[in-house]
């Protein structure tokens, strides 16, 4: 399945979006870390395998900083001038700094970028990774190993508690595993996603 957007939007994840939330390094050593709960659904056809298709699991996204402008800045030039490729061979040599994991199995996502911006009653927040490959998937030589970015999208609102002025975040959101993105037009990104469609992400709080 083939997202397209205009390239303004998708550079909330690479940091060229007007409306993103500016970060430098002194804000994001100070910054306080964020986790998320979720349930993920995974449609059948979804390509490859978070779980059994048509499955529920939980997941828990975990933000212990959101990128620097100047990560941002880097990131969207090697996606300008060297696609999926130049992206990837940076996001190797980037610590995580956050994670998404999934109830019952270790590792999944390490995510090496997370972006924020605000949006109407809340916030959308992006991350992406360049996804682990694993030995079976590498060694069959599939096309799945073509599309080697994770990306997870929360789109958070603002809820009051109890009527009271203490609010809460809740939303949605969705969940590429296997991902392959590509500028085209000069002034678009194509996501392609490995399967049919990505996972949807219910029930999105703040812990």
């Amino acid at each position: 399945m083939k997202l397209r957007m205009l390239f303004a939007s998708f550079m909330l994840l690479s940091g060229l979006s007007a409306d993103a939330l500016p970060q430098d390094e002194a804000q994001a050593q100070k910054q306080k870390p964020e986790s998320f709960s979720a349930l993920a659904y995974l449609p059948s056809g979804a390509g490859v395998r978070m779980a059994a298709p048509g499955a529920n699991t939980s997941i828990t996204i975990y933000v212990k900083r959101y990128s620097t402008d100047a990560e941002a800045n880097t990131l969207s030039q090697a996606l300008l001038s060297g696609g999926q490729d130049a992206v990837i061979k940076l996001m190797h040599k980037m610590r995580a700094i956050g994670k998404v994991s999934l109830v019952g199995r270790v590792g999944f996502f390490d995510l090496k970028f997370i972006r924020t911006r605000p949006a109407q009653g809340g916030r959308i927040i992006i991350g992406a990774c360049d996804r682990p490959i694993q030995f079976l998937e590498a060694a069959n030589a599939g096309r799945s190993t073509d599309y080697k970015i994770g990306i997870v999208t929360l789109q958070l609102k603002e809820k009051s508690e109890d009527h009271g002025e203490k609010t809460k975040e809740e939303g949605e959101g969705s969940l590429i595993y296997a991902a392959k993105v590509k500028v085209i037009e000069g002034n678009k990104v194509e996501i392609e996603n490995y399967g049919i469609e990505p996972a949807r992400l219910l029930g999105v709080r703040k812990l």
